[in-house]
């Protein structure tokens, strides 16, 4: 009998339903805020991370013969003939002044699909990322002018920094850089 009588006494209905919840929600809130990931795919110029638009198509491969083209920026190294389609090759390396990766993991990193396709020379193989809203940053660090205005936004994660990429604006602008 005793131990009946110090159990807590049952709310009415009517109270339980209208008895403020201001520290669950709290704590559901942020809960819910650490659990919303983004996954996405990354890929490294130099010590630049970039990462590639969710929806984007993309494709992986090794350095194909590259057909140089004479008289046009040193950045733009040429183009692949990639299952008919000519596409440019651009070395953001070079266009960036970054620091070149180890020159055995180079690989070109294909962005978009038909005339709106464009070619990366990229440092190693792309990596899967998890961010959560906890990672993304409030401001970005200081950019080089040229990929400035096409990285929108950015993530830290362990120390690095990711800049989401806007390939396609990206692409549009080197067209204006190269020498006619």
């Amino acid at each position: 009998m005793d131990t009946m009588q110090q159990q807590t006494p049952w709310l009415p209905p009517s109270e339980a339903l209208n008895r403020p919840l201001n520290r669950q929600t709290d704590d559901a809130i942020r809960a819910l805020s650490q659990a919303v990931t983004t996954r996405r795919l990354g890929f490294k110029i130099g010590s630049l991370g970039l990462l590639i638009a969710e929806n984007a198509i993309s494709e992986l491969t090794g350095i194909l013969s590259v057909c140089p083209i004479p008289n046009t920026a040193s950045w733009l190294v040429g183009l692949i003939n990639l299952r008919g389609n000519l596409l440019p090759v651009f070395d953001l390396n070079m266009l960036l002044g970054l620091e070149k990766g180890s020159e055995k993991k180079r690989m070109l990193l294909i962005l978009g699909e038909g005339e709106a396709a464009g070619t990366i020379v990229i440092d190693g193989l792309p990596v899967h990322l998890m961010f959560s809203e906890n990672d993304k940053l409030e401001s970005l660090p200081n950019l080089p002018d040229a990929i400035k205005p096409f990285a929108i936004s950015g993530y830290e994660k362990e120390g690095e920094i990711w800049f989401n990429f806007d390939h396609l604006g990206f692409f549009q602008s080197l067209i204006n850089k190269v020498p006619a």
